[in-house]
């Protein structure tokens, strides 16, 4: 690998931010030399730039030779110097790059090891003798130096890379990424406070004479080791280097002013401040590094062997460690849980001792394999309970390093299961269900497990006792004199109960009671059956509330609002009352959602739902329809005002900030107010025209509200009718192109152009024109089939004007956002449609937002750029009216900017429209751009804006739009005058 890797391998952008850092730590280095700012130990952008080369990819040595220049010239160095030893520094860089990866092939960037700072210590030390060489010879060889100062040179340069690169490079390595919890709670946010003062009064008071009264008796000398020892072992990596970097800058200032402890003689005093604070830097980065090497491995450790023993002693299953010879060595708790032997018992026993005798061949056989490096699986033997009973254990083991490792699972009560299944299961068949048999005297006399399990009574607790310990109190005497007259009288009963459990939990059970009689009718026997329905119930309750309330907010659902809203109605008519419904959706909620995240966004619903219900009264109803519209039913009113006064109410609540977890956002909300039976006696239409209201709200600003009126309804229709009809007008040539004349100022008002406009010739309408269509046909995605027949009559008819009248004519095209961002080939078919006309590319100009080149959408860009690489021209409409990144100006080959007529309508002299036109004018002439001014009225304007050097002019002075035909007329007529 060169040294200086080739042009193409070049990170360009990397290496002019590292130009610009290199510059600026340059100029800072001078402010902090001392010696006439001639002279310093500590230079710092090398180590800079090392740290960038070590972290990005792609080489940026452009940027130090190019940082290191200009920080030369900056320091009044000629440029013959400035060159050597930019080239310097950035050999230096590299080499110190390379001695890295030769020394440590595996050198962490992140700067975590002891290793990694001997590593660039070494580096440091080799590397930094190559600028100091070159530099200072190149100094010496053009007459800067002299010879008798090339040795002190030589040295002082050697020492400020050498800093430069220990301090520097670990500093820019360890701060791109922000420390973890020093502010993470009081405690810890004080302490950290207090460092990072102490690392400012300490070396003030060491190297400028201050704060020398706080610390008493006790030199700041030595509090600077005790600052060291505290930052690696409280604030590590990140705390020693940043104080390390604040006592350099420190020291330099106070050395520089003629204080503190070093600045007694500048010269001697910086060489003894170069030691002092090289010997701070090894010890505190070291001893960061050791600390955190020794933490991490520590912690590992600990977290690893945690880990195995809380899985090793608390699992289910059985462990342990044998040696060869068959002794236990280790075993979990759960030995003592199935043997009943202690552990103390077991351990260092021969596990013989406790194999059943008729096991112990097949056991002997299996350590047998187990000395032979030959694992066993699934080996089943028994062994002897503390109480003399057999249990049956299942084996995985393995050999390895003289022991055995053994996995062990108690498999006795599977095996009891198998030799009891069949009759278990007739059993457990017939007592799925709670039982309990009474005498004739109510007592209870039986029950079977089942009734154990659900009510937690065993049979010796019951027996005899009557069924009411099971009462719970929920139920009245009533219910109960009702249940016993339809026993008594039928013999039998079912329906549900509620029942205590004997943890006093309560339940609900689903019970079937019947009798059996004697002979002689009387009671002989009651059973009864049952089955704990509480889950069941509580599922059903879950269900319904599912299917009525919101599960975030807890309030009505749309399914619970409609119905709520209907019940209402009802009463409006039946009691000739008045509803208000008020639809309310948040405004900037997607900001909030999008930016602090859908938890977050969740939250601030919950809360917003909460402020609405202390809004109204109790008997209203605020329901969540989805998102973040919310309503409210707001029955039995007296008059439309305090449902105002409710709006209002809302509007104000919402309007204060939320607290979300550590941010804090702020939305508001647009109302829209419906009255029933004034407005709409039907849920649909009520709710739709609240809808209709809030939309109208929105539209005027957010934050307010607003009634519902009927010409709200009648432009919804009107929009809806609009649309309808949209595709039928293309399809029935309904659409006309009219053209306005954009004149060249600079040619006596030549008209050298044409914007097309379309106009709709309704059948019975007439002419409607763009403003009421448009926004429509782009919602509907007509306007993608409208432009194309646009750009495509446009072009015929450029064409046309060409061959007849003006070679160079051009026309301009509007292009909508939505077409940019919805059709995908249209650029390529628009290309192509000139190409067939066997048409110059820059016959037609596209005219697009300013708003637009500000979308990231790559579809924007990538359409863009087509057009300026197949000639077709980009103006910029109605320019100053919205937010312009002048960089796109150049980046998308903008060929025209439109000044737009709200500035041109108001020129007179000394105003501040005509300044702003000028300033347009200009700004665009610098970039190449040429200029059009729109809504030219008046001869006065015109000349303004010649005068100011506008190339174009367009506007009603000159003529208004028009049909082709009327267009020709003029061209025609221009042509007969210049001939």
């Amino acid at each position: 690998m060169s040294l200086f890797p080739t042009a193409r391998s070049v990170n360009w952008s990397w290496s002019a931010g590292l130009a610009l850092l290199f510059l600026a730590c340059a100029y800072l280095m001078k402010v902090l030399s001392v010696v006439d700012h001639n002279s310093t130990v500590f230079w710092m952008p090398n180590g800079v730039a090392l740290a960038m080369v070590l972290t990005r990819s792609g080489a940026i040595w452009p940027g130090i030779i190019a940082g290191s220049f200009a920080a030369g010239l900056v320091l009044d160095q000629p440029v013959l110097v400035a060159a050597a030893i930019a080239t310097g520094n950035a050999v230096e860089v590299y080499c110190a790059f390379s001695l890295i990866k030769l020394f440590d092939a595996d050198f962490d960037s992140r700067f975590l090891r002891p290793r990694d700072f001997i590593t660039l210590f070494l580096t440091a030390n080799l590397s930094g003798v190559i600028s100091a060489v070159s530099s200072s010879f190149a100094l010496w060889y053009l007459g800067v130096v002299p010879t008798d100062n090339l040795a002190g040179n030589l040295l002082h340069w050697w020492q400020a890379n050498v800093i430069g690169i220990l301090v520097g490079t670990p500093f820019v390595l360890v701060w791109r990424q922000l420390p973890q919890g020093w502010f993470g709670h009081a405690k810890r946010g004080f302490e950290t406070h207090s460092y990072i003062l102490l690392s400012f009064m300490v070396p003030a008071a060491l190297f400028m004479d201050f704060f020398r009264g706080v610390f008493g008796a006790v030199a700041p000398e030595y509090w600077m080791f005790l600052l060291i020892f505290w930052g690696a072992f409280r604030f590590g990596r990140h705390g020693v280097l940043l104080l390390l970097v604040i006592v350099a800058s420190v020291g330099y200032i106070g050395i520089d002013l003629g204080s503190g402890y070093f600045a007694k003689h500048q010269q001697a005093g910086m060489q003894s401040f170069w030691y002092y604070l090289l010997v701070t830097a090894i010890a505190g980065i070291l001893m960061a590094l050791m600390l955190s090497a020794r933490e991490q491995t520590e912690e590992a450790l600990r977290l690893k062997t945690e880990e195995l023993d809380t899985y090793f002693n608390n699992a289910l299953d059985l462990f342990s460690i044998a040696d060869l010879q068959g002794h236990f060595r280790k075993l979990n708790a759960r030995w003592q849980q199935i043997l009943g032997y202690s552990l103390a018992e077991l351990t260092g026993k021969p596990f013989l001792e406790f194999v059943h005798p008729d096991d112990i061949p097949a056991t002997r056989d299996a350590m047998a394999r187990l000395s032979a490096a030959i694992p066993v699986n699934d080996f089943v033997n028994r062994y002897r309970h503390r109480d003399g009973s057999w249990r049956w254990i299942q084996w995985n083991s393995i050999a390895k390093d003289g022991l055995i490792y053994a996995a062990a699972r108690d498999i006795t009560e599977q095996k009891a299961a198998e030799d009891e299944l069949r009759l278990a299961a007739l059993v457990y068949q017939n007592s799925s269900e709670g039982m309990m048999i009474t005498d004739e005297h109510d007592r209870i006399i039986s029950i079977n497990q089942a009734f154990t399990d659900c009510t937690g009574y065993t049979l010796p607790e019951v027996l005899g006792k009557n069924p009411r310990i099971l009462n719970s109190g929920r139920q009245s005497p009533a219910f109960y004199q009702a249940m016993w007259q339809v026993l008594s009288s039928t013999g039998s009963w079912q329906g549900e109960i509620y029942n205590r459990r004997k943890n006093s939990e309560i339940y609900v059970e689903w019970v079937v009671i019947n009798t059996i009689f004697n002979p002689d009718g009387s009671v002989h026997r009651r059973v009864a059956q049952f089955s704990d329905v509480t889950e069941k119930k509580k599922s059903e309750e879950l269900i319904w509330f599912q299917a009525n309330y919101d599960p975030l907010t807890h309030l009505p659902n749309r399914r619970l609002f409609i119905d709520r809203l209907q019940q209402e109605l009802i009463k409006v008519e039946r009691d000739h009352q008045t509803l208000g419904l008020l639809f309310v959706d948040l405004d900037r909620f997607k900001e909030v959602n999008d930016g602090l995240g859908h938890s977050m966004g969740d939250e601030l619903l919950i809360q917003v739902a909460k402020r609405l219900c202390a809004c109204v009264r109790r008997s209203d109803t605020v329901a969540r329809l989805g998102g973040d519209e919310f309503t409210v039913i707001i029955s039995e009113l007296d008059d439309d005002i305090y449902a105002e006064t409710i709006a209002r109410n809302i509007l104000d609540a919402l309007s204060q900030p939320f607290t979300l977890g550590s941010s804090v956002a702020y939305v508001s909300a647009s109302i829209g107010i419906a009255f029933s039976p004034t407005d709409a006696s039907q849920v649909e239409d009520l709710i739709r025209f609240a809808d209709q209201a809030m939309y109208a709200a929105k539209n005027k600003g957010r934050n307010l509200y607003c009634h519902f009126t009927p010409d709200m309804q009648q432009h919804v229709e009107k929009h809806i009718h609009i649309a309808g009809e949209l595709r039928a007008a293309l399809a029935g040539k309904q659409f006309a192109v009219y053209y306005q004349p954009i004149v060249d100022l600079t040619r006596q008002d030549r008209v050298v152009k044409a914007e097309a406009l379309i106009r709709w010739i309704h059948p019975i309408q007439g002419m409607i024109m763009p403003i009421e269509f448009i926004t429509i046909a782009e919602e509907t995605g007509v306007i993608n089939d409208i432009g194309d027949w646009i750009f495509k009559e446009a072009a015929q008819q450029a064409k046309q004007w060409q061959q007849d009248y003006l070679s160079h004519f051009q026309i301009s095209v509007n292009k909508s956002p939505s077409q940019f961002h919805t059709q995908d080939l249209v650029h390529s078919d628009w290309t192509d449609y000139l190409q067939q006309l066997d048409m110059p590319s820059d016959s037609i100009v596209v005219e697009i937002t300013e708003g637009l080149l500000l979308d990231d959408s790559h579809n924007v860009a990538k359409k863009l750029l087509h057009f300026k690489e197949n000639g077709i021209q980009v103006a910029i409409d109605d320019f100053g009216t919205g937010y312009s990144a002048l960089a796109y100006l150049k980046k998308f080959h903008i060929e025209y900017l439109k000044i737009d007529q709200s500035f041109t309508q108001n020129l007179a002299p000394g105003s501040s429209d005509l300044a702003l036109c000028e300033a347009i004018i200009v700004m665009a002439h610098k970039l190449g751009i040429k200029v059009i001014a729109e809504g030219i009225e008046t001869q006065q304007q015109r000349d303004f804006l010649a005068q100011a050097g506008c190339d174009y002019g367009q506007g009603y002075l000159f003529a208004k739009p028009m049909p082709a035909c009327e267009f020709e007329g003029l061209l025609t007529a221009q042509q007969a005058v210049e001939s």
